[in-house]
């Protein structure tokens, strides 16, 4: 979460879900996040939403959840995130595959 530097005065009080209960200071907003760091990091803040699902699709977790984390509505924008490694498709053969006989 990126937080502001200065704790809000009180005519300015956000919502108490954009407050930090830990600092009490105020979340950016997004616009203003996303010129920080492109600022001070060079970074995309978008580029930060496309790689946390793609954290969530490499730890395999359902597609329907990061649907619901990145808000997609149509599970073929969402699935560019899910890229199963070769562990995950050995995984998947194994439960495929008859077991093998011992003689």
């Amino acid at each position: 979460m990126f937080l502001s530097e200065r704790r809000p005065v009180a005519a300015r009080r956000p919502a108490a879900a954009d407050i930090c209960p830990h600092t009490s200071r105020a979340r950016l907003g997004y616009d203003r996040a996303r010129v920080l760091l492109e600022m001070y990091a060079g970074l995309d803040l978008h580029q930060l939403r496309h790689s946390a699902a793609t954290h969530l699709g490499e730890a395999e977790v359902p597609l329907q959840l990061i649907m619901g984390k990145t808000r997609h509505k149509n599970p073929r924008i969402a699935m560019r995130y899910v890229k199963p490694g070769p562990e995950a498709v050995a995984k998947v053969t194994e439960v495929l595959a008859p077991p093998r006989r011992t003689h």
